[in-house]
């Protein structure tokens, strides 16, 4: 029992630092749509846009692990049919409510993002990147929605073969260096190509940063390492995400393969670091079990969600502040309205329905027959 206490203490820490994340790229969008120049302290604002990366690395960690643990374990693979229902129930139905919601807003006030009612669907299923009519309107921070779902399809397709591969830590971690590296030769193709955002706005080339989370994953599963390794881990973490902000920002990278390339992946490395120190070793992360932290991170996909359609509400109503900081600070406070009632309202019930119907699809038969088969079939070997 207390080391399923020590766990899950670790993963309220991941849940603090989505919520950072969350926060993180509520504030640089708010930023983004106010007057600023380029001091040290815009700049800096500017980088929070790293938070999606992290969204990325996180998604890759908690998604992949448990399939890898299943196979590093020797136990049954997870249901790829309970793992699609609870995907689906945890992004769809918040999602879908924000794009009607963003449709009705920006269609009624003639803002410049509004699309066409024809074009809505393509939103629906999540292939809005892949049209340039829409790409990066109605609500532009959904485009990252669109790879997650696409890495939520891919997912149980690796998993056939971390299931072939077994036990052999070593070559699951090759399998997901090779996931990495396909990923990092589309974003140089893509650079060199000038391919077009269509097609880098893909999971094509944010497949390594979802990789740097999945090789957490790999290498952290049934180890323990101590205070001390942790904080060299996220020590060693620091400056490849500082590296990372500093690329483009010196550059003025754009977004696209090249940005990708050489400033988002060193950053998702490091904070792939930062996971394997929270999760594998005692590092204390006070800051991130913070009340007001984890309930950030418990909304978080709310925040994300709503954040910019309540940037154009303030501006269609005339109430956006000038100044950046108030600006900031409105935005984001009322961000947490929606993201609340999105919670408790809609998403949380969501799962619960999902929770209980995977657990009624899992539980036993009446028939003795059938669940010794089960327990058999279960069995390493």
């Amino acid at each position: 029992m207390a080391g399923s206490r020590v766990v899950g203490r670790r993963l309220l820490a991941l849940d603090g630092l989505r919520g950072l994340a969350a926060v993180a790229i509520v504030i640089h969008h708010a930023w983004m749509f106010s007057a600023h120049g380029m001091t040290l302290a815009d700049r800096a604002l500017d980088e929070l846009r790293l938070g999606v990366t992290l969204f990325f690395v996180l998604s890759g960690y908690l998604l992949y692990g448990p399939f890898v643990a299943a196979a590093l374990d020797r136990r049954a693979q997870p249901s790829r049919r309970r793992y699609a229902l609870k995907r689906a129930a945890r992004i769809l139905p918040a999602y879908w409510l924000v794009l009607i919601g963003a449709f009705a807003l920006t269609t009624a006030v003639h803002h410049p993002m509004r699309v066409e009612a024809s074009q809505l669907p393509l939103f629906f299923v999540f292939a809005q990147n892949q049209v340039e009519a829409v790409r990066g309107q109605l609500d532009p921070p959904l485009w990252s929605l669109a790879v997650e779902a696409s890495f939520y399809v891919l997912l149980p397709v690796v998993a056939i073969a971390v299931a072939r591969l077994g036990r052999d830590r070593r070559s699951q971690l090759l399998l997901v260096a090779a996931l990495g590296a396909a990923g990092l030769l589309c974003c140089a193709l893509g650079t060199a190509l000038h391919w077009p955002r269509t097609v880098t706005d893909s999971l094509l080339t944010t497949l390594p940063l979802f990789a740097c989370g999945m090789a957490v994953a790999v290498a952290t599963h049934g180890r323990s390492l101590s205070a001390r390794s942790g904080t060299l881990l996220a020590l060693a973490g620091l400056p490849l995400i500082l590296a990372g902000a500093a690329i483009e920002s010196a550059a003025g990278l754009q977004a696209g393969a090249l940005r990708l390339l050489v400033s988002d992946f060193p950053a998702a490395a490091g904070f792939a670091l930062v996971v394997a120190a929270l999760v594998a070793t005692p590092l204390r992360a006070r800051p991130l079990l913070a009340a007001p932290v984890l309930f950030a991170g418990t909304i978080s996909y709310g925040l994300y969600l709503w954040h910019f359609p309540v940037i154009y509400g303030l501006h269609a109503a005339h109430l956006w502040p000038s100044p950046p900081i108030p600006a900031m600070a409105l935005a984001l406070a009322l961000t947490f309205v929606p993201a609340t009632v999105s919670w408790f309202v809609l998403e949380q019930p969501v799962l619960r329905w999902a929770h209980q119907r995977r657990r009624r699809a899992s539980a036993p038969s009446a028939s003795p027959l059938r669940r010794d088969s089960r327990r058999a079939a279960a069995l390493p070997g």
